[in-house]
């Protein structure tokens, strides 16, 4: 006897709600269907009873098109269209992110690349501009050389004329002495004119003497002069110095710019490579999102396929 309100049409209705699931309408399954009510024999008893009596419906009439099977074929596709759907959806979703986080990356990478080539054009300004500094510095520099050959032209002169000026100095003493040597000669023959004679002999040394002191300022004069233009030679010489120190400085700053320079077109070819390596990157993933795409139009048409069988098989209504 059934217990719990458990009867055939229960059994039956129990079955074919699993059969239309596809599902094996087993004892188990059956039992849990209708709530985990009834006895297993019961349930094994109309089962039985149920099949055999579908065995003898089929074995006296030809087997007309189950409504199941379609039900089946039907839940089926549309199993398979959803599945399809949502695998679909799940790789556009997955594309979408990988695309933005490619175009994101290449932003950043175009970015970094206008900041390099702002860059190195504004080290290349700024190097024509040490160029320009340079050339500057020569053209001093050669200047300055020439005013220092000049000086020491001017130099060469002024020493000419000191020697100039001792031998006249030199011929002026000697002069002097050979006027002392014919006064005392002609104070011996000329006693009588000895006053007169003294008194320009006095004259003669004192002019002489003017002279002489006049040769000695000029002498010295000269000297102050020649002492001037060693220091503005000297002067000269330490400006020299320090524009050469300067040109040493400017040539190691240009160095350094250039060593920047080529560090930056370096990393210039090395962001390129890295922009060519991502769209190596992405070629896979477009190559896949293709071939889902044909898997897809293929599961389209194994669908429209089932329809078409499905269209097919149905009876006429």
């Amino acid at each position: 006897m059934a217990r719990g309100g458990i009867n055939k049409a229960l059994v039956h209705a129990a079955r074919d709600a699993l059969l239309a699931r596809g599902l094996n309408p087993s004892i188990d399954l059956v039992r849990v269907e209708l709530g985990n009510t009834g006895s297993k024999s019961t349930i094994q008893r109309y089962l039985k009873e149920l099949n055999d009596s579908a065995s003898a419906s089929a074995a006296t009439s030809p087997p007309p098109v189950n409504e199941e099977v379609l039900s089946l074929v039907n839940s089926l596709a549309e199993r398979l269209i959803q599945q399809a759907q949502t695998s679909v959806a799940e790789e556009r979703e997955a594309v979408g992110r990988q695309q933005a986080g490619y175009a994101q990356e290449h932003a950043q990478l175009r970015e970094r690349l206008e900041q390099s080539l702002a860059t190195i054009t504004q080290l290349t300004h700024e190097r024509e501009e040490q160029r320009q500094g340079e050339r500057q510095l020569r053209e001093q520099l050669q200047d300055s050389e020439g005013e220092h050959q000049r000086l020491r032209q001017l130099v060469a002169g002024q020493q000419q004329l000191l020697e100039e000026r001792a031998h006249q100095v030199q011929s002026l003493e000697e002069k002097h002495q050979h006027a002392r040597e014919g006064l005392e000669h002609y104070r011996q023959e000329q006693l009588a004119q000895r006053g007169q004679e003294q008194r320009r002999h006095d004259e003669q040394t004192e002019q002489l003497r003017q002279e002489l002191r006049s040769l000695q300022n000029a002498q010295l004069t000269k000297q102050e002069e020649l002492v001037t233009v060693y220091r503005a030679q000297e002067r000269q010489l330490n400006e020299h110095r320090v524009q050469q120190v300067n040109l040493r400085q400017q040539a190691q700053t240009l160095r350094e710019t250039q060593l920047a320079h080529t560090a930056l077109l370096a990393q210039l070819q090395q962001l390129m490579t890295e922009h060519t390596v991502l769209r190596e990157r992405v070629k896979p993933y477009l190559i896949q999102h293709r071939a889902d795409r044909r898997q897809l139009r293929e599961q389209a048409r194994q669908i429209e396929t089932l329809q078409m069988l499905l269209r097919q098989i149905s009876p006429p209504i």
